[in-house]
């Protein structure tokens, strides 16, 4: 058994478009197809890919309207995974920020949130 280290991944996007909760939700199943999509594109184009779980979940998040605060939530998924060790970590912030832009341009996000090993950002559109 050969060990390595982890170079662990995670994009977190939620499937609501805006704020309210009428507001058009995407679904995980759209979710997994823009992935898919990704990985055959960037496979053509002869660019690194990265395989991982799709996982169900919500962000929770604090509402302040006028004096009054609350939380509010919605629906989300998280892709995470391990970047290979072939890839470099620069190519690794590369492939996971583009990514995270797909995800926000076809679900009208205005924030994605990436993780790679210690590292964390958000991609804003």
């Amino acid at each position: 058994m050969q060990e390595t280290a982890t170079r662990p991944f995670q994009i977190s996007c939620g499937l609501r478009e805006g704020y309210e909760e009428s507001a058009t939700t995407h679904t995980p199943a759209e979710t997994r197809e823009v992935i898919q999509q990704w990985i055959a594109q960037r496979l053509q184009e002869i660019k690194p890919v990265i395989a991982g779980t799709l996982i169900v979940g919500e962000f929770i998040y604090p509402w302040t309207e006028g004096s009054a605060t609350s939380s509010r939530f919605e629906p989300a998924i998280h892709f995470k995974g391990q970047v290979r060790e072939d890839v470099s970590d620069s190519e690794a912030k590369e492939m996971l920020t583009d990514l995270a832009t797909k995800l926000a341009k076809t679900f009208s996000q205005k924030r994605v949130h990436v993780e790679f090993c210690n590292t964390y950002w958000i991609v804003e559109i």
